[in-house]
């Protein structure tokens, strides 16, 4: 259970580099650090999705609580402007939990007061809770909710069009500050709601700043709850819906009865599977366009993609056993393949999808492997997916989009033209496609076989020919190795250009070679593979996307969005990949004690990170390439979680299901 004392909360310096996340299954969030202070431009109190799981507006941005005692003003939250820190309510902070709901315990004098935050799953609806714990009866608990009614992308400044028209009842008010905003309905149980409108400028976000972006921004509010004489407890919710009445001990219990499913669901107390299980359900949302589950690529700023998607589903669905889950995904994705391609992303406005990914096709292959392993539903995959599988094999063959398509000669695959990005270390700026990887990937073809190899195994399932894809499995087989094996280094080549050119660059993504199930190489290049990127690329929180010792190696994370964008691939470190590493690890040891153990040792740091680092109970996009290895990017991230879940589950803890064919 993370649990933060003073010397952690007083450091304003260290505790604002520590997050929390709330979701509400539908793409909806709340988040901040966990003093309060708001850092970046996404966190808020309620983030409200507004057409599931897109479209995300932050409509509460803050809550400016004070305690007064005999009238003495003690701030308990924590804000900074341009000029200075203020309120500075960290100060008084005593300790914050992450479990179940995040809770915030002040000390002030004899006076103790508690605060609990929590979202009502499938409503954008968000609720806090205050205790006031005291003898005294000459305190008084002002509440102050801050307004921002913006794209969590963008920026909010005082507009004179921001109308101060609120309807107000004794116990709620709902808010639309100009015609085209959702209404925002906030209702309290207790305590007087005394109007006092004013605008908070220059607002400073600290992390915007550090990403080159403009941080500061103004916000809003209409005035403050107050609960005089302040003893007991005192709700407030807000919601993009009218709210009436409402019973705060029953929606805050509903919940918790919800994540103690969620938690329990593999019937283990191990608190580690239990803290990834928690943090793996934050991913999986509905979509509101298909009527179906998604999985949102990381939070705060990512959609739904289908290369993370793809990868993500095996540990968040499948391990979990959210089997109705996947089946809905993998159907949506499915549904959505274009020229045989499925889906990079759907866009977070309007209902269009973006198609510029060469990978996200082949990974669906991967997902039904998996999805076929653990539940034996040949009859879901032929009525649903097989059809869509069938036409992906059929455009890589005759080529697509982008320039994909198998070259008849080898049977290999090349992709990629000129200003587009396709394989998985997709960094552009601007025109400046940062790795092309044009040609033929080594990662690509690795997909390209096993998807043969899927292929070959549902022909022969549903009594069809499976000969020809069969030869043709054959045959990238041997050209794969003929081509991509390079004998000198003890490794798999990263990309060979349309002329044939091997980019020698070392990179992780000839780890899929033998992570995937269906191998490419024999037993002892497998373990060359696995030694030299373990030698070359491994770090405590996964593998670097390029070798330190390569020119264009970059190992911090930082500044600018050119900058970021250039070392994104060029050696960050990327967590997902210790899945695909440990489990290639294990196989090419057999799986042997010592191996074991190692590989059980790899997964200490990510325990650390959990509880103590980055976004408290999740795990980090990316990391600094250089030691101490800082987390950046997305502080929750989907296939991190879920590459970690499935590689505990079946490569540690030996439950892996066996293929039924």
């Amino acid at each position: 259970m993370a649990s933060l004392g003073r010397d952690t909360l007083g450091n304003l310096t260290q505790a604002s580099r520590l997050e929390w996340l709330v979701t509400n299954g539908i793409g909806g969030y709340a988040s901040s650090t966990v003093t309060g202070l708001n850092t970046r431009r996404y966190h808020g109190i309620l983030v409200a999705s507004r057409r599931p799981p897109v479209e995300r507006i932050v409509l509460v941005s803050r809550l400016e609580e004070t305690l007064l005692i005999g009238g003495r003003e003690f701030p308990l939250s924590t804000s900074h402007t341009r000029r200075d820190l203020h309120p500075v309510g960290h100060i008084h902070l005593e300790r914050f939990e992450r479990d179940p709901f995040p809770t915030w315990v002040y000390q002030i004098q004899d006076v103790l007061v508690t605060k609990t935050l929590c979202m009502i799953y499938g409503q954008n609806s968000t609720l806090v809770t205050y205790k006031v714990m005291s003898g005294r009866d000459d305190l008084e608990l002002r509440i102050r909710p801050h307004f921002l009614f913006r794209d969590f992308h963008g920026n909010m400044y005082e507009n004179p069009g921001f109308s101060d028209d609120a309807t107000y009842t004794a116990q709620g008010f709902t808010f639309q500050p100009f015609a085209n905003a959702p209404a925002l309905s906030l209702a309290w149980d207790r305590g007087t709601f005394v109007r006092a409108p004013a605008w908070y400028r220059e607002i400073y976000l600290a992390e915007e700043a550090n990403r080159g972006l403009n941080p500061c921004e103004d916000d809003f509010s209409t005035g403050f709850l107050s609960l005089a004489p302040a003893t007991g407890s005192v709700s407030l919710l807000c919601s993009d819906q009218p709210v009436g009445s409402f019973n705060p001990v029953d929606l805050r219990r509903r919940e918790e009865i919800r994540l103690e499913a969620v938690a329990s669901a593999m019937k283990s107390d191990d608190p580690f599977l239990r803290r990834l299980l928690l943090a793996a359900d934050q991913f999986i949302v509905a979509r509101r366009s298909t009527g179906g589950k998604t999985i949102l690529a990381g939070y705060p700023w990512f959609s739904d993609w289908g290369r993370d998607t793809l990868i993500s589903l095996p540990g968040l669905t499948m391990v979990t056993g959210r089997f109705e889950d996947a089946r809905s995904i993998l159907r949506t994705f499915a549904q959505s393949i274009r020229d045989g391609l499925v889906p990079n992303c759907f866009a977070d406005q309007g209902t269009e999808a973006l198609y510029n990914s060469v990978d996200a096709s082949l990974w669906l292959f991967h997902a039904v492997y998996k999805f076929i392993e653990y539940t034996d539903d040949y009859a879901f995959v032929r009525e649903n997916l097989f059809r869509p599988m069938m036409a992906v094999i059929e455009a890589f063959q005759n080529g697509t989009r982008f320039g994909i398509q198998m070259d008849p000669d080898d049977g290999l695959v090349l992709a990629g033209e000129k200003g587009v990005q396709l394989t998985w270390m997709d960094a552009k700026v601007d025109d400046w496609v940062v790795t092309p990887r044009h040609g033929k990937a080594v990662e690509i073809n690795a997909l390209w076989y096993n998807a043969l190899k899927v292929t070959e195994l549902l022909l022969e399932k549903f009594d069809q020919d499976a000969r020809e894809v069969g030869a043709l499995a054959r045959k990238v087989k041997t050209s794969f190795r003929r081509r991509f094996w390079s004998e000198e280094e003890g490794c798999l080549f990263d990309c060979l250009a349309a002329d044939g050119t091997p980019d020698r660059a070392f990179r992780p993504n000839q780890i899929f070679a033998v992570y995937l199930p269906f191998p490419l190489l024999d037993p002892p290049q497998e373990k060359q593979v696995v030694a030299e990127v373990f030698e070359r690329l491994y770090t405590s929180y996964g593998l670097r996307s390029l070798a330190a010792n390569e020119p264009l190696y970059m190992g911090k994370y930082d500044g600018n969005r050119q900058k970021r964008d250039g070392a994104y691939h060029q050696g960050t470190v990327w967590a997902f990949l210790i899945g695909p590493f440990i489990s290639s690890f294990l196989k090419v040891h057999q799986s042997s004690m010592e191996a074991q153990l190692r590989a059980s040792h790899m997964l200490e740091p990510f325990k650390i990170h959990l509880d103590q680092e980055g976004c408290l109970g999740n795990i980090s996009e990316i990391f600094d390439g250089n030691p101490p290895h800082t987390c950046a990017g997305c502080f929750a991230q989907a296939w991190s979680v879920a590459e970690l879940l499935r590689c505990y589950v079946e490569d540690i803890k030996g439950q892996r299901p066996m293929l039924m064919v």
